[in-house]
């Protein structure tokens, strides 16, 4: 029978040291992640704005979680963060999939030349890309050059300037910053696939869908999943770019839930409706991809 081993308190030849060292990064994240976290969530029950102080009179229990269900402009930012997450990812997988597929085809030189030019999107910051595409959607913008060349106009595409169109605009904006991160991994993935699995596929007389299908799509699942994760709380989250390109208008068609908790807690000094809403667009991104991620990690562990 194996002994278990005991913690003991002893520098040299006990745990204690390890302990020591860890102890840093442990209260690091203890006084930026775990205190701010908890902190939140203790104010979002109280009804106070920046400058105000917890009191029995301000506790308000959980109306603020009950006021964000029944808040139409939470609704509408509710929805519109789950249709550009969904959008954006969606469109990411699809164009990072078909250019670094494209890439692999090229030769070494050409390649070597393109894959730099095409990743430079991903160095710029979002509040940057907002403002570029704001340019860009301008009715004297490069677009509408472009589009008047093949005789369409801002009445067939009025971009930011019409609800209809204000998220999808932003979600354009979106695929072109962030697919160059999609390529780089799903590159990666491409490269660590073994030759011997399209050889086998070109002898049996499997076409390129069906090789991609049976042999591409299957081994890159593992990737994709990842990138789901990463993205998935990268859009949800999305602040800067909206903000930066369209400000959540017009008429609240592109306004994201954290656009929504910036206006509560800055312009009407609703600090504990913000957290509030911040705290249910955490859970909102858990149960959209979290879940998802650990059944994903379990069946693997399963297999």
């Amino acid at each position: 029978m194996v002994k278990q081993k005991t913690f003991e308190w002893s520098l040299e030849r006990g745990d204690l040291l390890p302990l020591l060292m860890m102890l840093p990064t442990l209260l690091v994240i203890l006084f930026v992640m775990v205190f701010p976290l908890v902190y939140g969530l203790l104010l979002s029950f109280f009804t106070i704005g920046f400058g105000g102080s917890l009191s029995p009179d301000s506790f308000v229990g959980l109306d603020n979680y009950l006021q964000f269900f029944t808040d139409p402009v939470a609704m509408k930012a509710t929805l519109n963060t789950v249709l550009f997450s969904f959008g954006a990812i969606a469109g990411d997988f699809v164009l990072g999939t078909f250019v670094s597929l494209g890439l692999l085809k090229l030769r070494r030189s050409a390649s070597v030349l393109i894959r730099p030019i095409v990743t430079m999107p991903l160095l710029v910051s979002p509040v940057v890309v907002g403002l570029i595409w704001r340019y860009i959607y301008d009715p004297k913008g490069i677009l509408y050059y472009f589009l008047g060349k093949i005789g369409l106009g801002i009445s067939n595409f009025p971009g930011v300037t019409a609800a209809s169109t204000s998220l999808l605009s932003t979600i354009i904006a979106h695929w072109w910053q962030v697919t160059p991160f999609v390529i780089i991994v799903l590159t990666a993935g491409l490269l660590s696939i073994p030759e011997e699995y399209y050889e086998a596929s070109k002898i049996d007389g499997a076409g390129p869908f069906r090789t991609f299908f049976q042999i591409t799509l299957p081994q890159l699942l593992n990737v994709y999943v990842v990138i789901m994760l990463v993205s998935g709380v990268d859009t949800i989250k999305i602040f800067d770019l909206i903000f930066a390109l369209t400000g959540g208008g017009p008429n609240n068609s592109s306004i994201s839930l954290s656009i929504y908790a910036y206006s509560q807690a800055f312009e009407q000094s609703n600090l504990s409706y913000s957290i509030a809403i911040s705290i249910l667009t955490m859970l909102l991104t858990f149960c959209i991809f979290g879940i998802p991620f650990i059944k994903h990690n379990l069946s693997k562990g399963n297999r």
